[in-house]
């Protein structure tokens, strides 16, 4: 008799199905955080040296955006932790790049999600049906919830564009919405780098009173709006 809980069977199932999903959910959950480290080791020694670089030339702007398309859009470094360390080196002139790379980087890692066999969802939601009847109703409402995820401080960038690809939100709405949504975070998030007084604070997790404020400020909205994302019934509704 199998007494596996139901949660390992399921995951076991998906596995069978497609290992591609679970490599997927493993690489988006566990290398942001093991990239961060290397990744901020790195700067912490050559800091000096890359806070001359002139952001402001196109060949230094450009070698810039592709990075940070590439490290956040496949997931290789955190959203905060780049715009972080982007604020203390390049100070405000560098904030339209960072905005141009999210955003490029939100698009590099949805198509790479949709890549994932077409009926990954459906696998996955398989013990939850009513879930996935209020996705398939609201369908044409997916703008809203990817703006209220991405405004969250708290759900990892690289994990949203997997969800966002799995849920077929569309290139558009990811682009758009995203874009909206990444903007306070964003800001945040590079306000205290740009403001920190040297790399050690600006790799630091330390945080101002009103940085917090602005956080819970913004986890309260994702809340609040995921919320009734999930609970109002979808224009598609069965009566």
């Amino acid at each position: 008799m199998d007494k596996k809980p139901p949660i390992f069977k399921h995951f076991r199932n998906i596995y069978s199905k497609s290992p591609w999903v679970l490599v997927s959910i493993l690489w988006v959950s566990i290398l942001p955080t093991i990239g961060a480290v290397t990744l901020g080791n790195w700067i912490y020694r050559n800091w000096a040296e890359l806070e001359l670089l002139p952001i402001d030339q196109p060949n230094i702007a450009l070698i810039y955006c592709l990075t940070g398309t590439v490290l956040m859009g496949l997931a290789l470094v955190p959203t905060t932790f780049f715009a972080v360390v982007t604020g203390f080196l390049f100070g405000w002139q560098a904030f339209p790049y960072l905005v141009l790379s999210y955003t490029l980087a939100s698009a590099v890692g949805y198509l790479l999600g949709r890549v994932l066999e077409k009926d990954s969802l459906e696998w996955i939601l398989e013990p939850y049906p009513k879930a996935s009847q209020l996705i398939h109703d609201k369908k044409e409402q997916m703008g809203k919830l990817i703006f209220y995820i991405r405004i969250s401080p708290v759900i990892p960038f690289a994990i949203s564009n997997l969800v966002f690809a799995l849920l077929d939100t569309g290139l558009k709405r990811v682009l758009w919405f995203g874009f909206v949504g990444m903007l306070p975070r964003t800001l945040l998030a590079f306000s205290s780098g740009a403001f920190a007084g040297s790399i050690q604070d600006a790799l630091s997790s330390n945080a101002s009173v009103w940085q917090y404020l602005l956080i819970g400020g913004l986890l309260l909205v994702s809340v609040w709006g995921i919320y009734s994302f999930f609970t109002k019934p979808g224009k598609n509704a069965h009566s």
